[in-house]
């Protein structure tokens, strides 16, 4: 806007803000010299992002029309005008999304775009000092660049950042079918191989197979928690299945789990037959849950009472001889069932037994004495002391929710 009178060698620029204009004269004379070395300019950027070693999956074809455009805007920023085509913050935020999709860094998309800034900064002082321009009008000038610069670099980030969330969710999503598909064995071998090639699935390789849940954490938390404790892997695809989490690895998680957390783990097994261990994952998962086991399970470790779930008839049998006696004619049973299982936890320790229970030895005697009585059980005999065992352990099968 123009004031006439006195004021005649001022005018407001779009900001607001009154400027001389002279110094706007200045600009403009400048800004129109830098116009006309244009195609000079979008070579010497071409140049620059093609030194950038992940700017090479780019063709050139995208970055002349960027560069031309970073010209277009220096030069309107110059004249003073600050308020751009409604498309410009469009375009870099466009131009952002592209490279992402390019796989080109996000750090390494605004060296470039900075280079360039930077490149049509020099450019402007070299035409500015060349025609004797007003060091006012050359620092004005050299702010409004700089100013320009930094509003359009975070207009790139962002749409950087926004594809860049994109193809994450998109690759999760990916990622959980492809994992369901595993799990659930409704892929052939040849489809696993195809589809899992970004994921370093191979038919020639092992993995192991896991299900974990966690009474305090959320399945999508708990996700990230079995990444972390995973750590670098081949392979490692986790995700959400049916309110736990499921996970295939190219090596089993032996790090420590907070107390919350079982873990079923199954493994190393062929990629055709992640299904069926997936299947025993989730019983290991299951049993050990039922028992109150925490931590990572796996065959090893959670063998018997296995072997105590998938046999409710034994189970049945032995509960009725060594558990209900004890139930039915003592008014002490749940005290001697409980000290019964502790001696035998404790390789039938009688010292220890008693520590554990914070009752004297002789107590603890007595009730020993008093469960082989009710149930006619010699506690020195070891065929005797397992059928105790495998009662109890489907006493507790019985007693813990499904």
């Amino acid at each position: 806007m123009r004031v006439s009178g006195a004021l005649s060698t001022m005018c407001t620029n779009e900001k607001g803000q009154t400027v001389s204009e002279p110094l706007e004269a200045q600009l403009a004379l400048v800004a129109t010299r830098l116009l006309q070395h244009a195609d000079e300019l979008v070579a010497a950027q071409l140049r620059v992002t093609g030194a950038i070693g992940s700017y090479q999956v780019v063709p050139q074809s995208e970055v002349r029309p960027s560069a031309y455009r970073n010209v277009v805007r220096v030069v309107r920023a110059l004249r003073g005008e600050d308020h751009l085509p409604v498309g410009v913050a469009a375009d870099e935020r466009e131009t952002g999304r592209r490279r992402a999709l390019q796989g080109v860094p996000g750090a390494d998309v605004l060296t470039a775009y900075r280079s360039c800034v930077a490149l049509l900064r020099d450019a402007f002082l070299r035409v500015a000092l060349a025609g004797a321009t007003p060091a006012d009008a050359v620092l004005l000038g050299t702010q409004r660049i700089w100013q320009l610069g930094d509003h359009y670099s975070s207009e790139l980030l962002d749409g950087y950042r926004t594809a860049e969330l994109d193809l994450a969710r998109r690759a999760e999503q990916q990622q959980t079918i492809l994992l369901a598909h595993l799990l659930e064995g409704t892929m052939t071998t040849d489809q696993l191989v195809a589809a899992g090639i970004g994921f370093g699935l191979a038919a020639d390789k092992h993995y192991w197979v896991l299900r974990a849940r966690s009474d305090g954490t959320d399945p999508f938390a708990l996700s990230r928690r079995l990444e972390r404790a995973a750590g670098a892997q081949d392979t490692a695809l986790v995700g959400t299945y049916g309110g736990d989490v499921a996970a295939v690895l190219s090596r089993p998680i032996t790090g420590d789990l907070t107390d919350d957390v079982t873990v079923g783990q199954v493994g190393p097994t062929g990629l055709s037959q992640l299904h069926a261990g997936f299947a025993e994952a989730t019983q290991l998962l299951e049993v050990a849950t039922r028992f109150g086991h925490r931590g990572i399970v796996d065959h090893s470790r959670m063998a018997l009472r296995l072997a105590v779930a998938k046999e409710p008839e034994l189970g049945r049998r032995l509960h009725a001889r060594y558990v209900e006696p004890v139930e039915a004619k003592s008014a002490i049973g749940e005290a001697l069932l409980a000290t019964v299982e502790t001696y035998l936890t404790l390789r039938r320790s009688i010292p220890e037994a008693a520590t554990a229970l914070s009752v004297h030895v002789n107590t603890l005697r007595y009730r020993l004495e008093r469960f082989a009585v009710l149930t006619g059980a010699d506690l020195q005999d070891t065929d005797t002391v397992v059928e105790i065992w495998w009662a109890l352990q489907y006493r507790t099968l019985c007693e813990s929710p499904i």
